[in-house]
């Protein structure tokens, strides 16, 4: 396929409509105006609403980004605030072409805590392989714990964690290579993303600030919204 835009990522810094009550975390709610301590909360439908959190902005017809190796460990990813306490059903992304043999994902959230401060809320880490495919495929994750978002700002992000020990050790000593031969490699092992334009915010390393970014991956976070503090739902 042929592409207008090719963006590197590796060389910048870098429902179901609820007909039951929800599980959000804190207490039940039993219907008579009386509730018991619980791990887990109810909230009727009546509360809440489907909401998919942020936006991917618009996509660039023909444009791309890519990962490659030298991309292992960086992070991109969205920066989203939230009115109302928000309950996280699925997080999903689209892969258009992977041509690299073991490839694992992570996507993490973390909340801000300051311009650099970021906390991460995530007791389950949650991954994804991504097969090596010519074709489109999008990747939906339901999180295996219960993930509620506060009212607050929140960096929500996706990292190329793993790939193939044969690709790392053919990537070893990158650093020497020439221009050329660094984009044949290019060529040959990469993650292919479409491209929204839409800003983001990547950074290299956990310890390292984020920088802004004029385009992203368009990780996409489904769940549900209440229409109060989860505090007041059971004054």
């Amino acid at each position: 396929m042929k592409r207008i835009a090719i963006l590197i990522l590796s060389l910048i810094p870098l429902f179901a409509k609820a007909q039951s009550p929800q599980i959000i975390g804190g207490y039940l709610l039993d219907g008579k105006d009386s509730f018991e301590e619980l791990e887990t909360a109810v909230l009727t439908e009546s509360r809440s609403k489907e909401k998919n959190l942020g936006g991917k902005g618009m996509k660039f017809p023909g444009g791309s980004i890519f990962m490659t190796p030298e991309s292992v460990g960086k992070e991109i990813g969205s920066l989203v605030k939230t009115k109302h306490p928000f309950l996280v059903k699925a997080i999903s992304f689209t892969v258009e072409e992977n041509r690299m043999e073991g490839c694992k994902a992570s996507i993490r959230i973390y909340r801000m805590e300051g311009e650099d401060n970021l906390v991460n809320i995530v007791t389950m880490p949650i991954y994804q392989d991504i097969p090596k495919a010519t074709e489109q495929t999008t990747f939906s994750i339901v999180p295996e714990e219960s993930i509620v978002l506060d009212p607050e700002e929140y960096y929500i992000s996706f990292c190329l964690t793993e790939i193939s020990q044969e690709i790392m050790d053919r990537w070893a000593e990158s650093d020497s290579w020439s221009d050329e031969h660094r984009f044949d490699m290019y060529r040959q092992d990469r993650v292919y993303f479409p491209l929204y334009l839409k800003s983001s915010y990547t950074r290299e390393r956990s310890d390292h600030p984020l920088t802004k970014w004029g385009a992203n991956i368009g990780i996409e976070v489904k769940g549900i919204e209440f229409s109060r503090q989860i505090s007041e739902l059971f004054a």
